[in-house]
């Protein structure tokens, strides 16, 4: 199946720099990649609601793109990545809604 990447998200990892004193200070650090945008199946949402995740988004990118990123970013919304699943060059990001105090 041919996937469409057209929406642009951010992946985040977090890196480690030092301040004035030495001391490690994290960082996030983004990449900008292009993702195509699907629904969340009424199994997922299902399955996900079982352990008190909300399922909202799914994004597939490119797997070669991905580096085990836990948070992304998307329209200015942070989202948790609480699964992934790798088909072939692609890799499917499934997503919840982050609130504050998460």
């Amino acid at each position: 199946m041919i996937t469409i990447k057209n929406h642009l998200i951010s992946l985040i990892s977090i890196g480690t720099t030092k301040d004035d004193l030495m001391q490690d200070i994290e960082t996030e650090i983004l990449k900008e990649v292009f993702a195509e945008k699907r629904s969340i199946s009424q199994q997922e949402f299902f399955n996900a609601g079982q352990t008190d995740i909300k399922p909202t988004k799914c994004f597939v990118i490119y797997a070669h793109e991905y580096n085990d990123e836990r948070f992304l970013i998307y329209e200015n919304k942070k989202y948790s990545i609480y699964r992934t699943y790798e088909k072939d060059e692609d890799i499917e990001l499934y997503c919840e809604v982050r609130t504050s105090g998460n």
